[in-house]
């Protein structure tokens, strides 16, 4: 009796064991590494959980920010020791589009609409001074609320922006309808809160009403010999719509955690 009881333990402890995932890890570029630099776009997945439920994930996590962290899931598949990682993602078209030009006047003219000529019922817009995070003395954003006029623009005169010459962008918000709001940053820096060059003054933003999607299937093969899993190979479908996100690499190799 005492024998079945202590089988029974051994057996359940071994199938709550089988029931854990599996991880594989390479910290090069993970976010407790403090010499990576966190401006680069190198940045990889930093480990692999395997459950036995057939799915995985991929994490990165570079320290930088919680923000940048990133991940991908889907489904595994296992043939003696190479492993097949089958992935698939939305890209999105960009929402909103932006075209620039230029003249004398010393203020700003945004001019609004969709690409649909639709209207636009909702006449107000949350408008942000974002500043210069460089510039010599702290410069706090300013919100600001303003109504279209009746041509569906905005007019903002240079010398009521307070610091105008550390102004590195606006950010719009914008009730597109009740429930979709639309965020876009008028720049042509590579960063939002960094100056690189003055904005153009004349800004027409249109709305994309229905903006299109595609969807990205990836396949990579990892290639397990003992406690290490080599990637071998990455490859993806390519979509028609540009991808806005870095792509993330994977390291040549992972090791098992234990």
């Amino acid at each position: 009796m005492n024998f079945k009881i202590f089988f029974l333990i051994l057996s359940t402890q071994f199938l709550f064991a089988q029931e854990k995932p599996i991880v594989f890890e390479n910290n090069a570029k993970a976010y407790s590494n403090k010499n990576f630099d966190e401006f680069s776009n190198e940045r990889s997945f930093c480990d692999l959980t395997i459950s036995q439920d057939s799915t995985f994930s991929f994490y990165s996590r570079p320290h930088l920010s919680c923000y940048t962290w990133n991940e991908i899931k889907g489904k595994w598949k296992k043939e003696k020791n190479i492993y097949t990682f089958l992935s698939e993602y939305q890209v999105t078209e960009n929402d909103t589009r932006l075209t620039f030009a230029k003249d004398s006047t010393k203020k700003y003219l945004l001019k609004f609409a969709t690409d649909k000529k639709s209207t636009l019922k909702n006449r107000s817009i949350k408008i942000v001074y974002m500043y210069d995070f460089y510039a010599e003395i702290k410069i706090d954003d300013i919100e600001k609320i303003m109504s279209f006029n009746q041509d569906n623009s905005i007019e903002i005169p240079f010398d009521e922006i307070p610091n105008h010459e550390k102004l590195a962008s606006f950010r719009i918000e914008y009730f597109l309808s009740a429930s979709e709001k639309r965020y876009q940053y008028i720049t042509e820096s590579k960063m939002v809160n960094v100056k690189e060059r003055d904005i153009p003054n004349i800004v027409e933003i249109e709305f994309v009403e229905q903006p299109k999607k595609e969807m990205v299937y990836r396949t990579t093969i990892g290639k397990l010999e003992g406690d290490k899993l080599e990637i071998v190979s990455s490859v993806k479908t390519k979509p028609s719509l540009p991808e806005y996100l870095t792509e993330i690499g994977f390291e040549k190799y992972y090791e098992l955690r234990k």
